[in-house]
């Protein structure tokens, strides 16, 4: 076979592309028609960041947080007036001041935090620090490292500046998620904040991402203009024909390292070449970095993995974000790529059936999903309902028979709630059904063979129920093949604002209402409740409070919350509560007990007192 060459200007494409400095070209119409992607990767066009998100829009309801050192004197061009779409209305921050906040997107009725000082007066770092809706989030201007650095739940996004700069992370209000967080070259993405508070989309950003178009652009197309493009003009306009000295220039607020050279060809200048050198990598490389934080930030990166694996579209419907509900997610996942038996555990009201049907969706969609509540079904009946009957079976049955729930689900999937309330003498039926894949409808005396995978769920202790004799032992290894437990909503409180704006849109569609907003007051009316009664109790608020709710607004009012009053003492409930803030601390940091620790400010010797205390396992 012919090899065929490649044309010169992939050839020289290639190889600028193996350089460790950018290199960009700019022709005398000052459009770049060379751009390596080392130089891609200084300016923020392309990046390497573990992170990604889609693109989109600021929505209504959505989380927005910001550190900005200089309000109005940003590159992005944000000012006071802006603050307003996350309700910080306060006269006394002026142009020039140095901001962390966090607030809702166009929502009045969810009060901001934040902190604010006269930018002259920022010597030493700035921080606000705050569980904020469930989410534990940081913002903060690190002077001595040049930083701004947003954090949701320990995971930080950083953004690097030389003067001035607007740093914002966005949380999606509806799945929790982050949906945007600013990164190098947001000038040339034209992702300023002013832009996305106004309305504006972004891009998406990953490693699967576009490069943005750079080869035709102008240089006003990519860049801010600064003293470093006058330069460029001046030589491409003829007034300078000089090589340049290497300097610090900013290039869309990122530090390079520029040297300027004029081309030439047959005397007659063509353009200009940009050499840059990543400044902010340089520094970096100053740092003293040990092996130790090299590998703590490699498993960092590789549990954030675990969970990106799963595909978006997955559990769209099944809302939570906190570690211990992306676990469920996680194994519920690998529970419908194999056909095993699963045992789904938790209590009334947290979703066991809707996990069930999103498990038998990833596992086969088009095929029936039957769920059978084993409680509601009379002692009597519950043979008959599950495996079905012939003609003439029984007195008043059907003279055609009927088909069973296990029949209606061949070939996809039963779900047997409440599995815990089987009579004695339909677990040994059931056990025959798992074991020979064959079901005999009452009055049969031929097998009908099924090909089925069941899920099982029980709000009950399964292993205390095999010791006192109510339930079969054999039968619960045979159903316990793949166990899920789902944590009650109290022990999972940061998901509880995605749940509440979820299932208020849910209801306001279902009825045709009019889309409606719950006041602060309302909101921290139900975070501090401890919900006994779980999702299905918060549905049931939520649809009460819209009913009586004639306003947009829905008012603490319309929150009716019946508080268990208690009759333990002081020192009792002060121990309660210790207790829960510990426990909450290690679930929302993965049982990782320095990061716990860390996020509760105590010291090692007071933190491992409490857990012996309370006997909080290791």
């Amino acid at each position: 076979m012919e090899r065929k060459l490649l044309e010169k200007s992939e050839i020289i494409k290639l190889i600028v592309d193996t350089l460790d400095d950018g290199i960009i070209y700019i022709d005398t119409e000052r459009k770049f028609r060379l751009f390596n992607r080392k130089a891609k990767e200084i300016t923020g066009i392309i990046f390497e960041n573990p992170a990604s998100h889609p693109a989109g829009k600021i929505e209504n309801g959505d989380i927005v947080i910001l550190a900005d050192n200089e309000i109005n004197n940003d590159d992005g061009g944000m000012n006071v007036d802006d603050l307003a779409c996350i309700n910080i209305k306060d006269k006394q921050i002026s142009e020039g001041d140095a901001l962390v906040a966090c607030g809702v997107y166009n929502n009045s009725g969810f009060k901001p935090e934040y902190k604010y000082i006269r930018g002259n007066s920022l010597t030493t770092d700035f921080k606000l620090s705050t569980k904020y809706l469930g989410f534990n989030i940081t913002s903060e201007i690190l002077i001595k490292d040049n930083l701004m650095r947003i954090s949701v739940n320990g995971v930080s996004y950083d953004l690097s500046y030389v003067h001035s700069v607007g740093h914002m992370v966005v949380i999606d209000g509806e799945t929790g998620q982050v949906k945007f967080f600013q990164e190098k070259g947001y000038t040339a993405r034209k992702e300023s904040i002013a832009e996305l508070l106004h309305g504006e989309p972004f891009r998406a950003k990953g490693l699967a991402q576009d490069d943005i178009e750079v080869i035709g652009a102008e240089i006003e197309d990519i860049f801010e203009y600064n003293d470093l493009f006058k330069q460029i003009d001046e030589i491409l306009q003829g007034n300078n024909q000089e090589e340049s000295s290497t300097t610090i220039y900013e290039l869309n607020k990122r530090p390079g390292l520029c040297s300027i050279f004029p081309m030439k060809y047959e005397g007659k200048l063509t353009g200009v070449m940009l050499k840059v050198k990543d400044l902010s990598k340089m520094e970096e490389l100053l740092k003293d970095r040990n092996e130790l934080i090299i590998e703590m930030e490699k498993q960092s990166k590789d549990f954030h993995k675990l969970y990106t694996d799963i595909p978006t579209e997955s559990f769209n419907e099944y809302v939570g974000n906190s570690h211990i509900m992306k676990e469920v997610k996680f194994l519920a996942y690998k529970a419908s790529k194999m056909k095993f038996n699963v045992l789904i555990t938790g209590e009334s009201g947290t979703g066991k059936s809707q996990l069930a049907s999103e498990i038998h969706k990833l596992y086969k969609p088009e095929a029936p999903f039957v769920e059978v509540n084993c409680s509601a079904i009379a002692p009597n009946l519950i043979e008959s309902e599950l495996f079905g009957y012939v003609g003439g079976a029984f007195t008043g049955a059907l003279s055609s028979g009927k088909m069973g729930y296990f029949e209606q689900a061949n070939g996809g999937t039963i779900f047997l709630d409440e599995i815990g309330e089987l009579p004695m003498e339909m677990q040994v039926k059931l056990l025959y059904v798992l074991q020979n894949k064959v079901i005999y409808r009452v009055g049969a005396t031929k097998p009908t063979k099924v090909d089925i995978r069941i899920i099982t769920a029980t709000n009950q202790d399964l292993q205390e129920a095999v010791r006192n004799g109510t339930f079969r032992q054999d039968l619960y290894y045979r159903i316990n093949v793949f166990p899920i437990s789902i944590p009650p909503l109290r022990e999972r409180k940061s998901d509880l604002y995605l749940l509440i704006t979820k299932i208020l849109n849910k209801i306001c569609n279902k009825y045709g209402i009019e889309p409606k907003l719950f006041s602060g007051q309302a909101l921290n009316k139900m975070m501090s409740y401890n919900w006994p009664g779980n999702v299905r109790e918060l549905e049931n608020i939520i649809e009460r409070a819209i009913t009586l709710c004639d306003t947009q607004m829905i008012y603490s009012e319309h929150i009716n919350l019946e508080e268990r009053k208690s009759d333990m003492s002081f020192k009792e409930q002060v121990a309660e509560a210790e207790k829960e803030i510990l426990q909450r601390a290690l679930t929302e940091n993965g049982n990782d007990k320095k990061a716990a620790m860390q996020s509760l400010q105590m010291s090692k010797s007071v933190f491992y007192e409490k857990l012996k205390k309370y006997e909080i396992a290791d």
